[in-house]
């Protein structure tokens, strides 16, 4: 005879749950997985007067105006024109005229490279609305962290521009109101070496 045991209605049975390994510390949230705001916070924010900024004012393009192309978003191209004089134009503020000289910039991401790529060879085929004249590639972390395969993909596709050249990974240009400046012997090279190409085209 079989005898089948019968738990108690009465007794809630235990529910076995288990661990989950401790999430990894953040420098931003901690050990928390996430925070939350004030419930209305995005009402409140846009309930917020913000002030209408004011259009930028037009080129006044010359002979000597040298556009900054990114290859991709983020890559420094507002930061780079900010340590140049004003015949260099960041390509936010004004799309390349056509047929302009321009610098593409990019970074040292394997997604920016590629699109750089890409770009040099619209621009060999005729295919963009402008002249690529150069490369800067602005190194995205410390040049320890790039790998081989990287630095090696970085090498040709800078072989593929009349000139190429690099900006230091620069952390303190990242941090909440920095205002970059052009300190080290490198990134004052390439100023130099922008300010040459928009003057004399080489």
């Amino acid at each position: 005879m079989t005898v089948t045991s019968q738990g108690n209605p009465f007794i809630t049975p235990l529910e076995i749950v288990a661990e989950e390994d401790p999430i990894d510390n953040d420098p931003i949230l901690g050990t928390r997985e996430s925070v939350r705001g004030p419930q209305n916070i995005q009402q409140a924010l846009a309930e917020e007067p913000v002030e209408d900024e004011a259009p930028a004012a037009p080129v006044a393009v010359t002979a000597a105006t040298l556009w900054l192309v990114g290859a991709s978003g983020g890559v420094g191209t507002t930061t780079l024109a900010g340590l140049c004089s004003e015949r260099i134009v960041d390509e936010s503020d004004q799309r390349p005229t056509w047929a302009g000289r321009a610098l593409l910039v990019c970074s040292t991401s394997g997604s920016s490279l590629e699109a750089a790529q890409q770009l040099a060879r619209k621009s060999a085929s005729g295919l963009l609305a402008y002249e690529l004249v150069g490369l800067v590639v602005v190194h995205d972390r410390p040049q320890k962290a790039l790998t081989k395969p990287t630095l090696e993909f970085a090498r040709g596709v800078a072989r593929m521009f009349p000139i190429a050249m690099t900006i230091p990974y620069e952390a303190s240009w990242r941090d909440v109101g920095a205002t970059p400046q052009a300190t080290g012997t490198r990134v004052k090279s390439v100023v130099r070496k922008i300010e040459k190409i928009a003057h004399s085209g080489r």
